[in-house]
């Protein structure tokens, strides 16, 4: 076998032993939990005190769709 040859399978040795490794690492650590979703905002709907159809609540907004006005909710 030649220098070169003897080098090659010294990184296929290798390179397997260290994949070997993390694969085994990665089984032992326990699974992690997903994390907790945020909570959505609260929508809701509402009369439009300008035109009067039926606006979008997001949180403390509100918009209408129809004539585009907007507001906070006090």
């Amino acid at each position: 076998m030649t220098k070169e040859q003897i080098a090659a399978i010294a990184v296929v040795l290798l390179l397997g032993a260290v994949f070997f490794v993390r694969l085994y690492r990665r089984q032992q650590e326990p699974p992690k939990e997903p994390p907790v979703p945020k909570p959505l905002p609260k929508t809701g709907k509402m009369r439009c005190p300008m035109c009067g159809a039926e606006a979008k609540v997001m949180g403390k907004q509100w918009e209408c769709p129809w004539c585009g006005d907007c507001g906070w909710i006090k």
